[in-house]
């Protein structure tokens, strides 16, 4: 009976290894000392049922959103990319409710449960970062993968070791900004920018201060770089107030750095065109999006308004702002993804009948993929050489300074845990009516590209410095009224000393014509005489004209027989000597 067992559990082993050929070597590992074999491994993923607040979940990640991509997930990398056998990972859904003090608290009850070897999610940052401080602690440490933590403070990883990065860091938003400055030789900005705790608010920063925080921090590395800041709280703040504000900031510069809500930056573009500021071609805006990485190609459209006077304002708005957002793949294997993952989500889950709203995806929703995958590839490899998958610290060092291949194409960490991201420059493209991406930055490379030509209100890009301000009341000012009053005196003196000058060189004339009006000529006194004179030189000439006109026919040199009037005037005393031989 015992041999009837073993034989049986051998065969099905046999099996399950002939079926999925990359857990061979799962399965040898799994009997290495030190080694547990309890499968599947669980991944926890933290994230919120509701939307809330953009201040807390910019990026409007949910589990509704998030299920139908990890199931995705999971499937591919069994069946498409064999990285893993069937089942071997366990996906477990926690509602953090955006809380600081609720999310983390769930995580710490799945570890306590002894069932969390991966955390992913966490929308709220000030959930996150207790969570990724303490996993490195759990066990042989615990990996946390987030999608939208994008702030400078948690790239340190001597409290943060085992946090892997999806979406990189806002550190790769300045970069941009530095080649995109430096382009058009800018080198004075002003931040203007939505942030709940300019009033005291305990709730914490803002994203749109975390990332021109990242700006301002790589602008301070510039010595000749100056900029000055502006916030305020999109909840309580209306266009009127807007409106002061701009006028502010447009004595300080032309370049103006916004980050706020989408329906906020129409709110500030309106009330740039109310100034004009929009339309003079001397200020340029722009928008850092921190929402969600879609590209909006009418941004300025609002349905309750269409085709009304104000979308026709703030499309003319428009033009003077440009965006930097996330740049979207265009691959065929992200839109066969994006469409199965909206099937899944419609089918199985239900999405819009229990929200009301069609499915939407995003870079930050879809990037719960590439970290599903970036986790399989590390376990793969470290069952590969008979090493623990639930070692945190091992399987975090196995993914980190390495290139592989995720649903947006080829998908670069670096070596302290964040993705090379790679963002869009948008611009509004007058023949087209709509935003087009005019340059992107790659993050691997480090090299703004452009790919179309920038549009500009005047047809070029403006200068930094205002020079008369949103009412002109900047512009140079003239000199001192004094001045104009002795340079009107310096010319009307120099006119009356040309008048003075013509008139006497006039009258001077006068003066000499007059005085010699008396004189007369000397033909006039004897007239008789003169004219006699006159008549004998005439007819002296005309003989002369005539003797030229008519020579004498006696003249020796013009007689018709003049052959030998050479030699002498008869022409019978000449006897030519040869004629006398003949």
């Amino acid at each position: 009976m015992t041999t009837f067992v073993v034989f049986f559990v051998f065969v099905l082993l046999f099996q399950s290894l002939t079926n999925h050929p990359g857990s061979f070597r799962q399965a040898a590992a799994s009997y290495q000392p030190g080694y547990s074999p309890r499968f599947p491994l669980d991944i926890v993923v933290g994230l919120p049922y509701d939307e809330g607040t953009r201040l807390r979940n910019p990026f409007r990640l949910t589990i509704g959103k998030a299920q139908p991509v990890f199931d995705v997930a999971v499937e591919d990398i069994a069946r498409k990319r064999r990285l893993l056998p069937n089942r071997a990972l366990r996906i477990t859904y926690v509602d953090t409710q955006l809380s600081d003090a609720v999310g983390p608290q769930r995580v710490v009850e799945r570890y306590c449960a002894r069932s969390v070897d991966a955390v992913m999610g966490m929308a709220y940052v000030f959930a996150l970062a207790p969570v990724a401080r303490m996993s490195q602690y759990w066990q042989q440490g615990v990996p946390v993968f987030t999608t939208s933590a994008m702030v400078d403070e948690l790239g340190d990883r001597v409290n943060f070791p085992l946090l892997t990065r999806l979406m990189g860091t806002y550190r790769t938003i300045a970069h941009l900004m530095i080649k995109t400055v430096s382009q058009f030789k800018w080198r004075r900005f002003h931040f203007f920018f939505n942030d709940q705790a300019v009033h005291g608010s305990s709730q914490g920063r803002s994203e749109c201060f975390f990332s021109l925080n990242a700006i301002k921090n790589v602008f301070n590395n510039q010595k000749d770089i100056v900029w000055t800041v502006e916030m305020f709280s999109e909840q309580v703040t209306r266009r009127e107030k807007y409106v002061k504000l701009l006028q502010k900031a447009s004595m300080l510069t032309n370049i103006i750095i916004l980050c706020a809500s989408p329906d906020t930056v129409r709110e500030i573009m309106l009330a740039a065109y109310e100034l004009g500021m929009a339309r003079s071609g001397e200020y340029v805006f722009i928008n850092i999006d921190v929402s969600t990485g879609s590209h909006a190609e009418k941004p300025w459209i609002r349905a309750n308004e269409t085709n009304s006077p104000e979308n026709e304002k703030a499309k003319e708005a428009y033009r003077a702002l440009k965006t930097i957002s996330l740049r979207r793949s265009d691959r065929s294997e992200y839109k066969n993804f994006e469409a199965r993952v909206k099937d899944r989500a419609e089918k199985k889950y239900n999405y819009s009948v229990k929200t009301g709203k069609e499915y939407e995806m995003n870079n930050f929703i879809s990037a719960f993929y590439d970290a599903v995958l970036l986790y399989a590839i590390a376990l793969n490899e470290t069952l590969s050489e008979g090493l623990d998958p639930r070692n945190g610290h091992n399987i975090t060092g196995k993914m980190w300074n390495r290139t592989f291949v995720g649903i947006t194409g080829n998908v670069s960490i670096d070596k302290n845990g964040d993705r090379y991201s790679d963002y869009s420059l948008l611009d509004l493209d007058p023949a087209q009516d709509k935003f087009v991406e005019v340059a992107y930055y790659s993050g691997a490379s480090n090299e703004l590209k452009q790919v179309a030509q920038f549009h500009w209100v005047n047809g070029k890009p403006p200068q930094d410095s205002p020079i008369c301000g949103w009412n002109h009341s900047k512009c140079p000012e003239g000199y001192p009224w004094y001045v104009y009053v002795i340079a009107a005196a310096a010319l009307l003196i120099l006119v009356m000393m040309g008048a003075f000058l013509i008139y006497y060189r006039r009258m001077k004339l006068e003066r000499e014509l007059t005085a010699m009006s008396w004189k007369i000529r000397w033909e006039e006194l004897d007239g008789d005489e003169s004219r006699a004179k006159e008549k004998k030189k005439a007819a002296k000439r005309a003989r002369k004209i005539d003797a030229f006109a008519n020579p004498d026919q006696n003249d020796p040199l013009l007689r018709s027989n003049s052959r030998s009037s050479f030699a002498s005037d008869k022409p019978d005393s000449f006897v030519c000597p040869a004629w006398d031989w003949v």
